[in-house]
């Protein structure tokens, strides 16, 4: 069962403070430091492999026959460094695939890029997806599109009672008639600040919808929105970006890899968002750059860093984000449907992954109240992929289900990225949230929040999408927000706040909709957070705390953004349903 941390453990020395990396005293499960490279590599070169760097030829089908080579040579027991020569690669694979190249299996390996720049050609298909490796680091690359996934330009008329604009495209961006923006599965659009590349404008929408579109002249089209208040945001000269999103489309997918190190990549755009993982340990992104291009307002269609569940989160340090259009970081917990409960300390579940010695948490979306919490002891597979599991004891409580979100759900609390690490990094100029946590025992520190839409820090669970539980033992320390929350969700919003934390249940679990709506649970369910020695430089609010116990704040600064839209003064933290919360 999880223990019951007091605040003060959050505040012990780090292990090892000499070192360049270190980990605080109080996650649960300690990890490793990140790996930086192996020893005693034998390299290969992927000219060997008919790559030849400039000549805009495909070179796909090296990268490939590099992976097989060096996977066949670290079977043998070997340590291999994949060494590219420094200029530009082309990947023009299909539409088929989710990436251009997968790398497989491979143990023992180092991509080194060497200041080497990849284009992929489809703006429809991630880089590089990787599957089952274990020991394998990827460093010095730069990766970019062309065409690509997303286009922009400036308003040139506007036409509120057709509920339309007009809409230049600039030159040297791909024009809406391509194919791929009506055949992407995400497509909407973005009013950008003039002045700031990758900022939205003040008190517009964070996004506006795919209504249609027709080309009414020369790199110019006129198109539709679903209401004339999208209209009423716009003026002549705004400009615009339209997405052509297309998810799971990654730069980088991992699967069920271990000791896995992203180091001095810089990616310039994407399909979706740019780290994508899924049941990773020990995986690390370091001194990486998700960066607008001189010209640019707009870089990933997605979440930078994408997380459904690992053993360990991600350590992310001395990175750069910037201009994405949804939350740069989103941390979440495996779900896990109850299709039945056979006996009382069983359920029956659909899918892999458990295994034994995992906490769950069971809980009912209906009412948001934690049912039960237990630990595996067995774990026995059924037909057609259905798993039993027995726990230590009787879960008590649970009355509906089925793969619904509205049935009673649990929640893996051992696969829910814990022991994650972001420090010295800068979340700016951007869509949405800085982070969206749904996870446990991590620590934010030294990194700098600026320009972002929404809030810096999202704390609660995302019970209407059906994933993501609530947080517990968080620490965020010593960080700059400025200038965060300006949008129109932002500035409607009763709880918005820089940081801000919350419990939801369904508010009409019977509705026939896709959505259900949410509402404030009363379930204290976050539990255990310390936010101590920021500065916040803050729009309407600095914290909002909600449905919460065990909340430190202690030695932050607030300062009231002298550019604030929202025109009342607020208390900058807000209560409410919250017990032992501690201020210095």
């Amino acid at each position: 069962m999880r223990p019951i941390f007091l605040l003060a453990i959050l505040f012990l020395p780090y292990l090892t403070m000499g070192q360049q990396y270190h980990q605080p005293d109080f996650f649960r499960n300690k990890r490793q430091l990140p790996l930086l490279d192996l020893e005693n590599k034998k390299v290969i070169h992927l000219s060997k492999f008919g790559a030849v760097p400039n000549d805009g030829e495909d070179d796909t089908k090296s990268f490939r026959k590099a992976f097989e080579k060096a996977s066949s040579m670290a079977e043998a027991g070997k340590n291999v460094e994949l060494l590219l020569e420094e200029g530009t690669y082309d990947l023009k694979g299909n539409s088929e695939g989710t990436h251009a190249l997968t790398l497989t299996r491979n143990h023992n390996l180092v991509i080194n890029g060497n200041g080497a720049t990849i284009i992929v050609h489809n703006p429809m298909i991630g880089f590089l997806k990787i599957i089952n490796v274990k020991n394998v680091v990827i460093k010095n690359l730069y990766i970019d599109y062309d065409p690509l996934p997303f286009t922009q330009g400036k308003i040139i008329a506007l036409h509120p009672e057709a509920k339309a604009f007009d809409f230049c495209i600039d030159e040297g961006f791909p024009e809406l008639s391509a194919s791929y923006f009506v055949e992407s599965t995400e497509r909407w659009g973005m009013l950008m600040d003039k002045n700031v590349p990758g900022k939205l404008k003040d008190g517009a929408g964070h996004l506006y919808p795919y209504r249609g579109w027709e080309k009414i002249g020369k790199r110019t089209y006129r198109i539709q929105q679903p209401q004339s208040h999208f209209i009423r945001d716009m003026a002549i000269g705004d400009v615009f970006v339209q997405l052509a999103r297309n998810n799971g489309r990654t730069i980088f997918t991992s699967l069920n890899s271990e000791n896995l190190t992203y180091r001095n990549i810089t990616s310039y755009a994407s399909p979706a968002g740019s780290y994508a993982a899924h049941g990773n340990k020990e995986w690390n992104i370091l001194h990486c750059r998700i960066r607008l291009k001189p010209g640019r307002f707009h870089s990933a269609n997605a979440d930078c860093i994408h997380v459904s569940g690992s053993k360990f989160g991600p350590w992310v340090e001395n990175c750069l984000f910037e201009g994405y259009s949804d939350d740069a970081v989103n941390l979440k917990a495996v779900r896990k449907y109850i299709l039945k409960q056979p006996q009382k300390n069983q359920i029956l579940t659909k899918g892999g992954g458990v295994l034994k010695g995992d906490i769950l948490r069971f809980f009912n979306p209906r009412e948001g109240i934690l049912l039960d919490e237990a630990y595996v002891i067995n774990v026995e597979r059924q037909e057609k992929s259905l798993f039993l599991l027995t726990f230590n004891k009787s879960i008590n409580g649970l009355t509906q289900f089925g793969e619904d979100k509205r049935k009673d759900i649990a929640y893996i609390d051992t696969q829910a990225c814990e022991s994650f690490i972001f420090r010295n990094n800068t979340f700016r100029n951007a869509r949405r949230y800085g982070m969206l946590l749904q996870s446990n025992y991590g620590v934010i520190e030294n990194n700098v929040f600026e320009n972002l839409s929404q809030c810096a820090i999202a704390i609660n669970n995302g019970v209407d999408w059906g994933e993501g539980f609530v947080a517990h033992d968080i620490l965020i320390k010593n960080n700059l927000f400025k200038n965060v929350g300006f949008d129109k969700t932002y500035l409607k919003d009763y709880n918005a706040a820089t940081i801000r934390m919350r419990v939801t249940k369904l508010k009409n679990p019977k509705a026939k909709g896709k959505w259900c709506g949410v509402t404030n649970a009363d379930w204290k369910g976050l539990d255990t957070i310390a936010i101590e020695g920021n500065h916040f430089i803050y729009n309407k609010r600095a914290i909002s705390i909600e449905c919460a116990k065990n909340i430190f704040l202690g030695n932050n600064i607030f300062q009231r953004n002298s550019k604030d839209l929202y025109k009342e003064y607020l208390n900058p933290v807000f209560q409410e349903n919250v017990s032992n919360v501690l201020m210095e």
